[in-house]
């Protein structure tokens, strides 16, 4: 049997990681696993203040459990590419690691009270999108598919903790590996 592994690197809120865990279990129908991962103290940029998402991806890759279907880490670091700001997560199209930052998903980070519910909906809508990515789906056109592209939280917020019709119809149902 293979298994998804949702995990946080590092210290992670708890609370939104079990959600997580739980919500993309479901969405996948796959059987979830907690698995450890390592601080991602390597990858982080002193010039950028922030971590390399492609050194993490590429780190989970070669941590990946055998009997792993899907693996999805779960960071509090501030993500970055060389030719972005920052992006919200990062994972290998139709491959099996997937990665999603919270850093920038909490009220705070923008300078407003914090406010719980917005958080850890925010933190589902991304988890479903890079998990997505690992099961091949690309960006979404619908902008209230949990696969349309956001570049600020604002296109976060306005789309939904779910697929629309044609990304659900791309994904296996149940989306389990063949074995």
């Amino acid at each position: 049997m293979k298994y998804l592994y949702v995990g946080g690197m590092a210290e992670v809120d708890g609370e939104a990681l079990e959600s997580i865990r739980g919500r993309v279990a479901a969405e996948f129908a796959l059987s979830p696993r907690e698995i450890r991962l390592p601080a991602p103290g390597f990858a982080y940029d002193p010039i950028r203040g922030q971590y390399a998402s492609t050194e993490l991806l590429e780190n989970l890759v070669r941590r990946c459990p055998p009997d792993a279907f899907k693996l999805l880490a779960v960071t509090e670091c501030d993500l970055f590419i060389p030719v972005l700001t920052f992006v919200y997560g990062h994972a290998q199209l139709g491959g099996r690691v997937a990665l999603v930052s919270l850093a920038r998903l909490r009220q705070e980070f923008y300078g407003l009270p914090p406010n719980r519910e917005v958080f850890v909906e925010r933190a589902l809508k991304e988890a479903l999108h890079e998990t997505g990515h690992t099961f091949g789906l690309v960006h979404c056109a619908d902008r209230n598919c949990a696969m349309a592209l956001s570049t600020n939280v604002r296109q976060i917020d306005s789309k939904r903790a779910e697929f629309c019709a044609a990304c659900a119809a791309r994904l296996p149902r149940p989306a389990r590996p063949r074995e």
